[in-house]
């Protein structure tokens, strides 16, 4: 095999947890973009990019556990009311909007 096509081994630099979360801070609640943040904590975007990716991903969905406390409900139409928007200039129709208003009574099943 030819070694002249082998591919130079990058080294990999771990960031500290402590970095993490700074750039996790200035992202995710200070509204900094990545770019720049990566920039203040002088780390690479792509590493930067990749550490939001996964708080995304990972961090912030395990966080969200939404459990409804109320059940579905539906509602029934009694009666309507019905407003009629008209708007005149210098007596001549321009336009009209009809706007209803539903009155309706919440009934759980």
């Amino acid at each position: 095999m030819d070694q002249t096509y082998k591919r130079s081994k990058r080294t990999y630099i771990k960031s500290s947890l402590q970095t993490r979360k700074l750039l996790a801070e200035l992202v995710l609640i200070q509204g900094l973009k990545i770019k720049n943040a990566a920039k203040k904590l002088q780390i690479k975007y792509a590493t930067a990019k990749s550490i939001i990716l996964y708080y995304r991903q990972n961090v912030i969905k395990k966080q969200q556990n939404y459990k409804p406390t109320k059940q579905c409900s539906y509602a029934s139409i009694k009666s309507a009311i019905t407003y009629t928007i008209v708007s005149k200039l210098a007596g001549q129709h321009v336009n009209s909007r009809c706007i209803h208003f539903l009155n309706v009574t919440e009934s759980k099943k």
